[in-house]
């Protein structure tokens, strides 16, 4: 049983970081757009 929890929690960690990195990348992505607008 500590293992499932053990991997559940790896798992969520890696899905937290990969919706972390989504975000942070359409955040400078949907910048530059505005930025570009801008101009």
């Amino acid at each position: 049983m500590v293992e499932v929890i053990g991997l559940a929690m790896i798992f969520s960690f890696l899905v937290g970081t990969i919706l972390i990195l989504l975000f942070t990348s359409d955040q400078a992505n949907t910048k530059n757009l505005y930025l570009k607008k801008a101009k």
